[in-house]
């Protein structure tokens, strides 16, 4: 949804609640605006919405989008992953990373800004669930939309 105008996010969300049979399961993900390394970002004076997505959410906005297409919410969580995932590290490292250990180890090895800024940030997000950087949310259709009349003059 962050790759789609504003606008047409909940006309999309409608369609896909159509399409799904009952009980369907609809699995989103999508960045977290409110991220720490969103506010850092905007703290230093840059951009904090990646330069390929039209618009990022919050969470309440996104479950606010989701109820709104007629879905009910099963789950919605900030996912740990981005945060522990995007490091500069080899191929090699970088598919052995299961932990904060491994973390560390990789900026040990190769001590670059975003290693350390996320060496010293994973404590926090860990422990602050809305500061990860990637929202999850899993809900299922549970009855046929409601098809509206429209007048028209």
């Amino acid at each position: 949804m962050e790759h789609l105008h504003y606008y047409y996010v909940p006309s999309v969300l409608e369609k896909i609640n159509r399409a799904l049979k009952i009980k369907g399961y609809l699995i989103l993900t999508t960045p977290n605006i409110a991220s720490l390394f969103r506010r850092l970002k905007l703290l230093l004076g840059k951009q904090p919405i990646y330069k390929h997505h039209v618009r990022e959410y919050t969470m309440e906005e996104v479950l606010e989008l989701i109820k709104g297409a007629g879905f009910d919410v099963i789950e919605s969580y900030y996912s740990l992953i981005s945060d522990l995932i995007y490091v500069d590290a080899d191929q090699e490292d970088y598919l052995r990373m299961k932990g904060y250990k491994d973390l560390i180890r990789i900026t040990v090895k190769r001590p670059t800004k975003m290693n350390i800024l996320r060496t010293l940030a994973y404590p926090l997000v860990k422990l602050k669930r809305s500061l990860r950087q990637l929202i999850i949310v899993v809900a299922t259709k549970v009855e046929e939309p409601k098809v509206e009349a429209i007048v028209r003059w």
